[in-house]
């Protein structure tokens, strides 16, 4: 079995790894996850350079999936195949042009094929997973500090949150902080907190895209 290896964004995505998600691989029989931060960053992706080189530090270790958990929204234009991406109109099947790129730009580069490379975008941030769950919401807030009707409203018209849009007043962050959706929200915290609350299979079942992900990762550890 072979040991999984995640690059992340920040500390959101890193502390849902460690809290939300390793404890649900290693249910399924993960024996080895490791998380970490993009490094030479100060807080998020900025340049796919930075990506690139821990992407390449990683996928020589013997016996490892590598893979990550990176945002859609505000991707660097540098990343391979930017442009020709935009052309594509679907958002999901954008983002898997895009995965397999990452892979095409190593391989191309180190001549060399990296089948346990599975480079993963979030559609289209990590906080669309906060709205798997109203009820997981209403557990934790008073309806002084959430606003449930808007919450539910969105929800309703977002049954899937990876839809969500990403423009930079709708984006999923967008809406919980700008619109004061969650009073004071903070992503480490109350993000996290809220997927806490729902349970990763709440999650799963909501988010197609992030499922298929998770199943792939839970099938190649295990080739």
């Amino acid at each position: 079995m072979k040991r999984l290896i995640m690059v992340v964004e920040g500390d959101t995505e890193k502390e849902f790894i460690d809290k939300v998600l390793s404890p649900y691989l290693y249910s399924k029989g993960l024996q080895s996850v490791h998380c970490f931060k993009i490094k030479h960053t100060k807080g998020g992706l900025t340049k796919y350079q930075h990506l690139k080189t821990d992407l390449i530090n990683c996928i020589y270790e013997s016996n490892v999936l590598v893979s990550t958990l990176i945002d859609f929204y505000a991707l660097p234009k540098d990343f391979p195949k930017y442009e020709d991406a935009k052309t594509i109109a679907n958002k999901a099947d954008r983002l898997t042009f895009l995965e397999k790129a990452i892979v095409e730009d190593l391989e191309t580069e180190k001549g060399k094929s990296f089948p346990y490379l599975l480079p993963y975008i979030q559609l289209h941030e990590f906080e669309a997973l906060v709205f798997s769950s109203l009820e997981a919401v209403k557990s934790l807030y008073s309806n002084v500090d959430a606003n449930f009707n808007e919450l539910k409203q969105i929800m309703a018209l977002y049954p899937n949150p990876e839809d969500i849009n990403d423009s930079p007043q709708t984006a999923p962050s967008k809406r919980l902080k700008n619109n004061q959706l969650i009073r004071g929200y903070n992503k480490v915290n109350d993000g996290i907190m809220i997927i806490e609350e729902a349970g990763i299979e709440t999650v799963l079942s909501k988010c197609p895209r992030f499922k298929t992900w998770v199943e792939t990762l839970i099938e190649k550890v295990k080739e």
